[in-house]
């Protein structure tokens, strides 16, 4: 993973027993119901009437908040470079990462004068970032390429961008919800995103850069 994105907070502490990496293991399948209708629900609740969510094969539902500028050049096209901002949340809307330094100080000042107490009574650090920067790729509607040094994505997060930047010029912004098999599994992400548990991300492409 690129420093910062989906680092999931730098200095977070894994909550468990042993090495503080916690699996749990469920049937496949009934997980997949399960985050479809978490999905649902959340999108429900968030207002999105169902002709405004878009779904992909695999599951990842979005939503193209806002399409951006419509002048030509600044729409996203097969090969473009494309930097963009996101944030990364919990279906509690808890964020857990951004490349956004304005929210990113303003959540380690809360949480600074707020610490997070587990459930066992222990104190842990959960937004420590030093620095701030926008994700970059080159954007396919087949795929992805990511820039050298870069990292790479969870399966969900990429998805989620092929399948939404195409409708997208500068300054939009779209929701794209990702089913726990295509985020982080059964595993304990941090100190916020359980095992088992589906994620959300806002991205706002702002520069554009045509190949």
């Amino acid at each position: 993973m690129k420093k910062g994105l989906l680092g999931i907070l730098v200095g977070f502490i894994l909550l468990a027993c042993g090495d503080g990496n916690v699996v749990v293991q469920v049937d496949p399948d009934i997980q997949r119901t399960k985050d479809s209708i978490a999905i649902a629900e959340y999108l429900y609740m968030k207002g999105f009437l169902d002709e405004e969510i878009g779904n992909t094969t695999n599951g990842v539902r979005y939503v193209i908040l806002d399409s951006g500028s419509s002048v030509q050049a600044e729409r996203i096209d097969e090969s473009d470079h494309v930097d963009f901002n996101y944030i990364g949340k919990t279906l509690g809307d808890t964020i857990f990462d951004t490349s956004i330094q304005e929210l990113g100080d303003s959540l380690k000042q809360h949480y600074e004068e707020n610490p997070y107490i587990t459930d066992t009574g222990d104190t842990v650090a959960v937004f420590t970032r030093l620095e701030y920067e926008p994700w970059f790729i080159t954007y396919s509607a087949s795929g992805w390429s990511i820039p050298t040094g870069q990292g790479g994505f969870i399966h969900g997060f990429a998805e989620g961008i092929a399948a939404t930047f195409k409708y997208m010029g500068l300054e939009g912004k779209v929701l794209i919800v990702i089913p726990s098999g295509l985020a982080y599994g059964s595993s304990r992400a941090g100190v916020f995103i359980d095992p088992n548990t589906p994620i959300a991300f806002e991205l706002y492409p702002i520069k554009l850069t045509k190949q």
